[in-house]
């Protein structure tokens, strides 16, 4: 097995921006984009496989993951992996951390940056702790609505004039608190127990609620015998697993529906569900309307 490589080894950088332009990332081709009165930097770009360490940058970079990956690892320093990041995802790096990267395919990225001392002021105003996006260190979570943000940020991050920039701005504040909102602050996110073997089943669930997942793979992440998992995680979460599962999917496809124009079909697929009409099964038992029902509530 071989060693990760420094992307900079021995460089110290002010900005993901100044990094990336001078590190084993400059070969991938980023484009550049800035604007704005918050500092704010961005940069898109496909990237080869890489195996690579992460100078610590006294920035957040929220990612965006525009391709689903087979096969991830992210390591901060909080012991966090993950093995498979789906298309549009969102993960964090905090500032002044190195982030080891291991990713086996080619993939396509857009970061977002902003300076540490910006975020701090920018919570502190609303009352809201820097730490809100802690779930997302280390692993990549789906957040629709802030990826829709982040991609007018994009759009607007190189359009000249003040009123571009005014837009920008808030584009950014947007994007901010529906990443905070997504965290912790929804009630459409679930609380974390105190037993740590069933938060690592969450957090697992959280990223691949998508997936067809089974009893035996969420019992090897709680490091626990199957049986011995049903019956701790209804003990801890008042729920058996399934319920919980299904609970969290209807869930999410209920925010998809509100949020997005994908056809209700793939919103089901995306979501874990067999098929359209399973979603919808589902979907009447947990909220007595169909999910045709809800999305033309949206208007």
């Amino acid at each position: 097995m071989t060693s990760p490589q420094h992307a900079a080894p021995g460089q110290t950088f002010d900005s993901y921006a100044e990094f990336y332009r001078n590190s084993a990332y400059s070969t991938f081709g980023h484009e550049h984009r800035a604007n704005g009165s918050f500092g704010l930097s961005m940069l898109s770009g496909r990237q080869d496989p890489i195996d690579l360490i992460d100078a610590a940058v006294p920035e957040f970079a929220f990612v965006w993951e525009r391709l689903g990956m087979d096969r991830v690892s992210i390591d901060i320093g909080y012991g966090k992996h993950i093995d498979r990041a789906g298309a549009n995802s969102l993960s964090v790096v905090p500032p002044d951390t190195e982030a080891h990267f291991d990713i086996s395919t080619e993939h396509e990225v857009v970061g977002a940056c902003l300076p540490k001392e910006t975020i701090l002021v920018l919570l502190d105003d609303y009352g809201i702790d820097v730490d809100v996006f802690s779930r997302f260190y280390a692993k990549a979570l789906p957040a629709p609505r802030a990826i829709a943000a982040m991609d007018t940020m994009w759009r607007y991050a190189n359009m000249p004039g003040p009123a571009a920039s005014l837009y920008l701005d808030g584009a950014t504040l947007q994007f901010l608190a529906l990443a905070a909102d997504h965290a912790s602050l929804s009630p459409l996110a679930p609380e974390r127990p105190e037993d740590d073997r069933i938060a690592r089943v969450i957090d697992y669930i959280e990223a691949r609620y998508g997936e067809a997942l089974t009893i035996a793979e969420l019992a090897a992440v709680a490091c626990l015998s199957p049986g011995h998992f049903s019956r701790t995680f209804k003990a801890t979460m008042g729920d058996p697993v399934w319920t919980y599962v299904q609970c969290r999917r209807c869930e999410r496809a209920k925010e998809m529906l509100l949020t997005t124009g994908l056809p209700i079909a793939e919103i089901a697929y995306r979501c874990g569900f067999a098929n359209q009409s399973h979603l919808t099964t589902v979907f009447k038992t947990q909220y007595a309307a169909s999910p045709g029902v809800v999305r033309q509530s949206k208007t």
